[in-house]
């Protein structure tokens, strides 16, 4: 993914380790949208005073950033190039004849999960067409809701931040660090605004910022530092840290943070607080791993991803998988999630609907050990009468929800479970969970085998916006519920089977199941449902959906394989053509569909590339151009790293307001996860 500083839209991948929060160094240069601090859902814009200034000594200083708020200074910016390869972001930016080019990463590297958690970035840059010169980089404290009791402490290789006024109960009450691996001069604290009369009686402090430590550097001087806490507005303390370089040498950086105080939002600590007792500790770690942490980060990209698929493709699925550093919660005791979105549906682990179980798949291939802890915590919540919860908890692990639009409860949940748990034992072969889980795997099973009211072997929707699409109150028997469904009974014969129970109770159930999908299918497809809301007999994307599941797990076709890709061809060549931006999940050829609800006319990008990699995986690669035109809008949209829950086929844009970074967005991973457990299982 490349963007250059002259395009429209600020853009930046999400950095930051598993559950730590994040932050993104953008395209412009800057450091955006900051969650470090236990604020998922209140990012902060800005880092304030955040700057990389390259001063050569036989040529023109620069910042590396082509947006500055300064007076005098804003000749030193430079337009820029910039590369996002999560957990990777790539900047370059020339003057003269001298280039910069600077890398910041998180160390993301599979069954690592204390390497994988930590809260830290490493910054490197490289300077050449210059013989030598100095590397500046500074930022500002953010540490404490309030400014008062700001301050820093200088270390013998770089700056902390705390704030001597922050409470037990204040989110922001921790520390960041900025430290080299080889300082020159540490500037331990200065002033971020300026402070002149101009300014504060224009208010425009936020505007400007104070020239005066970069001015010091240019002419050769070391800018003082200060002491003192921070006791009103217009003084923010900021520190920078300065290095060496030689031409073609890389210098490196680390910038680290520590907010582990529980708080009404979510009230736990984090894992990284289990090794690790400050942010100064953490950038002590990651300096001394540096090289080690970038390197087996940099593997599984190489490793995991088909080297047979299309650039564009390996591209798409490495990126994303930034919802690991964007959207996930780790606390202190292992139990893990990832938010349905961030700002807005902030339910964690929400499960049915193409959510958590295209999410998870890089969890489930790196991280087996956190797929492990939510099936856990999912049983841990089951329902009394066997209903497996929609969710975890919305900000909290501990406030289980039956479904946004429950009661009644959800008729995708119990099978969804269901497939993960037997997703989870092919990748571990861990035959003794399976054990231990499979009394709650048949009580789930049970909870939706009773859900067939009308006793034709598939369980009907109520009416009640009771599934994924809960938008639209379908009732009768609903083709995606029950292709889900007959994957689910599936999925439990080959547990039974494993663990040494009698299947013939499943067999039967099956049996019938596929008979009666059989009559949904109307020569060309499978029609979406048999009750209310009228769907004009279009075509539904997720009618098939199951299937998907199928092929993942090796599970045997959901119904007769000609009927499939009857199907197939149809969502392919009705939905696929139906919007030159995106492939709504309904579709009629010819028709407009104005009176269905948006959530049907409009695409689920996790549902298209889940259908995509299915339609690959047949042969059919006519749906790489369905999974390109998904992706080329998003990109186009400046959404790569931030998707939405659903992308309107009328003009490509998202639902406003959206659910960002959504849970789903990791669904091109269906392209290669048969191909990276294969090199992840042990045999």
């Amino acid at each position: 993914m490349v963007y250059l500083t002259s395009n429209d839209k600020e853009v930046g991948v999400p950095l930051g380790g598993i559950g730590a929060g994040k932050i993104e160094i953008s395209n412009k240069g800057r450091m955006i949208n900051l969650t470090i601090a236990n604020n998922w859902s209140f990012p902060l814009k800005e880092m304030l005073g955040f700057h990389i200034f390259i001063l050569p000594n036989d040529s023109e200083p620069f910042f590396l950033q082509s947006d500055l708020i300064f007076l005098d200074l804003n000749k030193f910016a430079v337009p820029l190039e910039y590369e996002g390869k999560y957990p990777f972001a790539r900047i370059k930016g020339v003057k003269n004849s001298v280039k910069a080019e600077l890398e910041v990463f998180s160390a993301l590297i599979p069954e690592n999960l204390h390497d994988s958690s930590l809260p830290a970035v490493g910054i490197s840059v490289k300077v050449s067409g210059s013989i030598s010169g100095l590397i500046a980089i500074s930022m500002s404290n953010i540490t404490g809701i309030s400014k008062i009791g700001r301050y820093n402490e200088g270390l013998k290789n770089g700056v902390r931040m705390k704030n001597a006024k922050a409470n037990d109960f204040d989110p922001y009450n921790g520390e960041i660090v900025l430290v080299a691996e080889r300082p020159k001069v540490i500037i331990k604290q200065y002033n971020f605004h300026v402070n002149r009369g101009l300014e504060k009686t224009l208010n425009l402090h936020r505007l400007i910022e104070n020239e005066k430590p970069w001015k010091d550097l240019i002419s050769g001087k070391i800018p003082e530092s200060e002491d003192g806490e921070s006791t009103g507005s217009y003084y923010l303390p900021a520190g920078m840290v300065i290095s060496e370089y030689n031409e073609n040498e890389e210098v490196k950086f680390v910038f680290s943070w520590f907010f582990n105080k529980p708080w009404v939002y979510y009230p736990y600590k984090h894992y990284y607080s289990n090794f690790f007792s400050s942010a100064k500790e953490v950038a002590e770690y990651f300096i001394e791993n540096f090289d080690r942490l970038r390197e087996e980060t940099r593997k599984w990209q190489e490793e995991l991803i088909d080297p047979s698929l299309p650039d564009w493709l390996k591209d798409a699925i490495i990126n994303s998988a930034y919802i690991l550093s964007s959207s996930t919660w780790l606390d202190e005791k292992g139990r893990f999630g990832i938010m349905e979105g961030t700002q807005v549906g902030t339910m964690l682990s929400t499960i049915g609907g193409v959510c958590y179980e295209t999410g998870s798949l890089p969890v489930v291939l790196m991280f087996p050990m956190l797929e492990k802890s939510t099936l856990q915590q999912l049983i841990a919540n089951m329902r009394e009468d066997g209903y497996i919860p929609h969710d975890l908890g919305t900000y909290s692990f501990d406030t289980p929800s039956d479904g946004t639009t429950a009661p009644p409860k959800w008729k995708d949940t119990n099978t969804t479970f269901v497939l993960m748990v037997y997703r989870y034992y092919l990748r571990t072969k861990d035959k003794e969970f399976l054990k231990n889980v499979y009394p709650y795997v048949k009580k789930a099973m049970e909870w939706i085998i009773s859900k067939d009211k009308d006793g034709d072997g598939i369980p009907e929707s109520d009416g009640s916006t009771d599934q994924g699409f809960d938008c639209v109150p379908i009732e009768g028997a609903c083709s995606y519920i029950a292709t889900v469904y007959i994957a689910a009974l599936e999925a439990i014969i080959k547990i039974a089977e494993i663990v040494g129970d009698d299947v013939s109770y499943y067999l039967s159930l099956l049996s019938k199941a596929k008979s009666s999908l059989m009559k949904l299918f109307d020569g060309e497809k499978f029609i979406p449902w048999t009750g209310k809301p009228n769907h004009h007999n279009a075509v539904f994307s997720a009618q098939i959906f199951g299937q998907w599941w199928a092929y993942l797990l090796d599970l045997d076709d959901v119904a007769d394989k000609s009927a499939l890709l009857s199907a197939l061809s149809e969502i392919y060549r009705v939905n696929g053509h139906a919007s030159k931006y995106c492939t709504p999940n309904m579709a009629k050829e010819g028709e407009s569909l104005d009176d269905l609800d948006s959530q049907l006319t409009s695409s689920w990008p996790r549902l298209v590339f889940s259908l995509s990699a299915l339609g690959y995986s047949l042969g059919k690669r006519e749906w790489l151009e369905i999974a390109k035109k998904e992706w080329d809008n998003l990109v186009d949209k400046g959404l790569m790293w931030n998707q939405p829950s659903l992308v309107h086929s009328h003009d490509g844009n998202p639902d406003n307001p959206f659910l960002d970074h959504y849970i789903g967005s990791a669904a091109p991973w269906g392209f290669t996860y048969k191909y990276a457990l294969k090199r992840l299982v042990k045999i």
